[in-house]
């Protein structure tokens, strides 16, 4: 609870207390007695805001928590880089805090050497004593053991860059374990996803058929259906969201990538007539809703499988950077320093799918361009979030005097280590994939099937009673035994049902990018793949419904 409270910017638990766990519950009680005695209610509704307000103060300190933790675990390997590549100028202990301190996108690490530079110095707590109290309260164990490792080099003075070029395994190694475990709960999460829509399948299945029990309005569940799919959906998205380190494949520079540019156009081009043929469905009124909603997407499609081509091109950047950035290091190494030379000498190599953003990029800096300039645009050519990253660090460490031989092998380990790890992301998602278009499948056909089995029994319970009126035989038992059974309108209840597989689609399909961390753009190749399956499905299930119970009864 402590580190909860610490993650909120508390110093303890009476600071908490006064400043956020009071104030929370002074406005739930309000809201409570509001309810209560100036609104018409249902009974338990001002319970619930009691339980929704107690249960915030223990929840949000919780989230924020792992909010951090998370931002340090994505960032962690990005510092413990840096820092090595740093210690190559054979900087001292506050100027490695200092550097580390202004690397912004660092997030919460950049904040915590902030802070443990101000505590050092103002202080004069020293930064053996400082990395200890603070290590205490980090939400993440990998950099709270790093900084544990650091207190007792600093005490005993041991020189930083042979300490800093050592923990690159051991953080390397810290960070994979965790980044394995992520995949677990990845893991965990899709089986409790899979086996909610399931649930929520039977669910309405079972439902459908209270309006032949009670006499209920067939809409009135599925309505109460769709509330339960978005809620789902929601939950999940923002589990995964909070609780799972991303991994983005694509940086989100305002420089654009060729692959990025193409894909924006067709984006422009394909959502305007996905829109107008929407609306021309509608007006024609020829076939469903689901069905109307997966030709529209369709034009979509054709941007899905642009990114999708981008993200694979993306990857074979990424596998031909480590090569790049070695030779780069170690020729500028060997040339004394001279960035431009070491390029121009390396012109006469072949580095495949990075070979144009190379010369590109000694063509600018041969022209004098502003360097900073001219390697985020060699960064922003390749779309990759990774290159950039890593390439932004090797800058920065290249022309502060750092050694160029050093610094390249420390980057190009570690990104062998993170495109290592990334197969296992990548394989996880395909997986999650196929399991989440079989649970399509299965939520799809059961809903589909039990409001076609609840039409039929309606029709046949409604036929049966008006017969036994016409003879004038045992309707009285009918009407004992049967509630009044409402009018099954099934072209409102396939909107429904269309709407929640149409929810349903979306949030599976970003779930997918929000795994294996591509582009967004790309969701719309399993967005549409997925309307086509429950599209077919709402054509096929109740065909085959009115085939089988149309034997059944015409048999009976």
């Amino acid at each position: 609870m402590q580190q909860w409270i610490y993650a909120m910017g508390f110093e303890d638990l009476r600071e908490f207390s006064i400043k956020f766990a009071l104030p929370v519950l002074a406005g739930t009680f309000i809201a409570y007695f509001l309810l209560l005695f100036l609104f018409t209610v249902p009974w338990y509704v001002p319970y619930i805001f009691l339980l929704i307000g107690a249960g915030f103060i223990f929840v949000y300190p919780l989230l924020q928590y792992e909010k951090k933790k998370v931002n340090i675990q994505e960032n962690i390997h990005l510092f413990i880089t840096y820092a090595g590549t740093i210690s190559t100028l054979d900087v001292n202990r506050s100027q490695l805090f200092t550097h580390v301190s202004a690397q912004k996108q660092f997030g919460y690490i950049s904040m915590t050497a902030e802070k443990i530079l101000y505590l050092a110095k103002e202080w004069n707590l020293g930064f053996a004593q400082t990395c200890r109290k603070v290590a205490r309260f980090s939400a993440s164990k990998i950099f709270a053991d790093f900084l544990d490792r650091l207190a007792a080099v600093l005490d005993f003075g041991e020189d930083l860059q042979v300490f800093l070029t050592e923990e690159q395994d051991a953080v390397m190694q810290d960070y994979a374990t965790e980044y394995k475990q992520s995949l677990e709960n990845i893991k965990t999460l899709q089986d409790v996803f899979i086996s909610i829509t399931i649930a929520l399948a039977f669910a309405m299945a079972s439902a459908l058929l209270l309006p032949l029990l009670m006499g209920i309005s067939i809409l009135v569940i599925v309505q109460y259906g769709l509330l339960a799919v978005i809620f789902v959906d929601l939950l999940l998205v923002t589990l995964i969201k909070v609780f799972i380190p991303s991994d983005q494949l694509a940086h989100k520079l305002k420089i654009k990538d060729e692959g990025s540019k193409k894909i924006q156009r067709w984006l422009y081009i394909m959502t305007p007539i996905s829109i107008v043929l929407f609306g021309g469905l509608l007006w024609l009124n020829a076939f469903t809703f689901i069905i109307n909603v997966t030709i529209a997407s369709l034009p979509l499609f054709v941007v899905g499988v642009f990114a999708i081509q981008e993200e694979n091109i993306i990857f074979k950047r990424d596998k031909a950077y480590p090569a790049f950035i070695r030779a780069i290091g170690g020729t500028i190494y060997v040339r004394g320093g001279g960035v431009t030379s070491a390029l121009g000498a390396m012109q006469v190599h072949d580095f495949g799918v990075l070979q144009e953003m190379t010369t590109n990029l000694y063509r600018r800096l041969r022209l004098g361009s502003d360097k900073v300039m001219a390697w985020t645009y060699f960064s922003a050519e390749t779309g990759s979030n990774l290159i950039y990253y890593f390439t932004e660090i090797f800058r920065e460490s290249i022309y502060l005097g750092g050694h160029g031989e050093k610094i390249g092998k420390i980057i190009s380990d570690n990104f062998t280590k993170l495109l290592s790890l990334r197969k296992l992301r990548l394989q996880l998602a395909s997986g999650m994939r196929g399991a989440l278009y079989g649970g399509l499948v299965g939520f799809v056909a059961t809903v589909y099937m039990a409001a076609a089995i609840t039409d039929v029994l309606s029709e046949l319970f409604s036929g049966a009673i008006l017969a036994d009126d016409e003879v004038g035989s045992a309707s009285a038992l009918f009407s004992q035994v049967l509630p009044e059974i409402q009018p099954v309108d099934m072209s409102m209840v396939g909107l429904y049902i269309g709407i929640m597989v149409l929810v349903h689609a979306i949030a599976s399909a970003y779930m997918i990018k929000l795994i294996d961390g591509g582009k967004k753009e790309a969701m719309f190749f399993d967005l549409t793949g997925m309307l086509v399956v429950g599209a077919f499905l709402s054509w096929l299930v109740p065909i085959m419904s009115a085939w089988a119970f149309g034997n059944i009864v015409m048999g009976s």
